[in-house]
């Protein structure tokens, strides 16, 4: 099914749930389209993405899925697309202090020496 047939809600659960799942499981192969959608998000639409990150947060608040969506999704958009998310990650930190743990556990990985800059300067320290 092509990523414009499946909602935010759908993807974001199904992400949850491969990441629950032991890593040679079938249930786990069967729901890795969930992973590709997710990263796919990410590359051509970062708004959808900064939503399914979001629902993500909402729907499984758990060390489990916050560490795995800071070292996966979330980094992913801030290296590929941060500069035009730091005004709304800087509001969201204001207010959301999960959120600063989850963008704690976030690595360079190829961020701009600025963007990595105001990371650090409004992430809180993670796990």
């Amino acid at each position: 099914m092509a990523i414009e047939e499946r909602g935010i809600g759908e993807i974001a659960a199904a992400w949850i749930a491969l990441h629950r799942l032991a890593e040679a499981s079938p249930e786990r192969e069967a729901l890795f389209w969930a992973f590709c959608s997710a990263h796919e998000l990410v590359l051509e639409d970062p708004e959808k993405a900064w939503e399914m990150i979001e629902e993500i947060r909402r729907l499984d608040g758990s060390d489990l899925i916050l560490s795995n969506l800071a070292a996966g999704p979330l980094e992913d958009l801030l290296v590929a697309h941060g500069e035009r998310f730091v005004d709304r990650i800087e509001a969201t930190c204001r207010r959301d202090q999960q959120f600063r743990k989850v963008l704690g556990a976030t690595w360079r990985n190829g961020m701009a020496d600025a963007l990595w800059a105001h990371i650090r300067a409004v992430a809180a320290p993670s796990w």
